[in-house]
Parts: C-alpha cells; sequence; structure tokens
C-alpha cells in the first residue's frame, strides 16, 4: 500500500509542477532583486529582419489560471498577483557589436519590474477595498500596462535604444532605481 500511496503523491506533485511556469523554466526568468541578465539569457537566433538587441518580457498575472465565476467574482482573489518574466527564447542579443548594450536591456527588464510593483499596489488597494471582480483587475492591469508601454518608449527615445552615451543611460538607471526602491514594499520573491 506504501507504494501506490508513494506513486499517487509523485504524480499529483508532477500535474501541479507541470502547470505552474517556475523560475526554473528554460524560457523564463523571473526579475529578482540583485539578479542581472546575461549575455547567455538571451537566446533566440537573430533573424534577418530583428532589431538590434531585443528584451522580450511579460508582466504575468500569477495564480496563471484565475478561476472567475459567472458574477466575474475572482475565486481566491487574495492571492492575485503579477510577476515581471524575462523570455529567453524571445530575447536576442548579439555580443559581438552590441556588448556596450547589455545594461540598457536590464534597464528595460527593471521597468518592466517597476510596472509589476505599480501593479501589485493597485492590486493590494483593490483587495483592501474587497474588490473581487474580475473585469476591475484586468482594467487597472490594463492601464498600467499601458503607462509601461509609453515609460519604455520614453526610455528608448532618451537613450537612442541604448546607444547615447552612458552619462544619459546612468541618469536613467539612477531614476528607475529610485522609483523601484520607493515601491520597495511591493516586490516579492520569485513565484
Amino acid at each position: 500500500m506504501p507504494k501506490k500511496l508513494l506513486f499517487v503523491f509523485c504524480l499529483i506533485f508532477n500535474l501541479v509542477r507541470s502547470q505552474d511556469k517556475s523560475v526554473t523554466s528554460e524560457n523564463i526568468i523571473q526579475w529578482q532583486e540583485g539578479c542581472k541578465l546575461d549575455i547567455s539569457d538571451f537566446q533566440k537566433e537573430r533573424d534577418i529582419n530583428d532589431s538590434y538587441t531585443f528584451t522580450a518580457y511579460k508582466i504575468e498575472f500569477y495564480p496563471l489560471e484565475v478561476v472567475v465565476d459567472r458574477n466575474d467574482y475572482i475565486q481566491g482573489y487574495k492571492d492575485l498577483t503579477v510577476v515581471a518574466e524575462f523570455h529567453m527564447n524571445e530575447s536576442h542579443f548579439h555580443p559581438d557589436y552590441e556588448a556596450d548594450l547589455l545594461k540598457f536591456e536590464q534597464l528595460t527588464f527593471d521597468i518592466a519590474e517597476l510596472f509589476a510593483r505599480k501593479i501589485r499596489k493597485k492590486f493590494e488597494e483593490m483587495k483592501t477595498e474587497k474588490e473581487r471582480r474580475f473585469s476591475a483587475y484586468q482594467y487597472e492591469y490594463n492601464v498600467l500596462l499601458k503607462a509601461c508601454r509609453a515609460y519604455q518608449s520614453e526610455f528608448r527615445k532618451a537613450t537612442n535604444s541604448g546607444w547615447e552615451s552612458q552619462k544619459e543611460i546612468n541618469t536613467w538607471e539612477a531614476k528607475i532605481h529610485n522609483e523601484l526602491n520607493a515601491l520597495q514594499k511591493y516586490s516579492i520573491k520569485p513565484l
């Protein structure tokens, strides 16, 4: 009987684990304090039509499968959060002639975490008000995701996509890190 129980436990464990994106995924890195992107993290082969370096990121809802009832209420709404993810197999980087752009790409990922924190902050405010409607969370997520895209665009223009002087990059780095520190309360450990 113990062997059957162990088999069932292992089966359930593997099913649960296979449904969850984790930090150990071969293609996804969740943003973490103090961890920097490395050239080897950019694993997409560059196509002829691809631009210079590219950081593919996503601010993902967690848990991945949000259960919503017919009244638009999230089941377990207090567990809802977001995570900034770097997608290795969609990101490309050519170390021979773009080595100086790694800091720019890291800051692009840092901006994703900055807005993930802003979304988490908004979600916490909504949870305090006992908001349970998924559409309300989705709306706020979309508003802040649009703001993230605008911020990324401003960053790209101001730094000429990383080709600007190191002084300009350093100015943005200080700005982004100050904003991250101001929202430190909304940082999370990798899921």
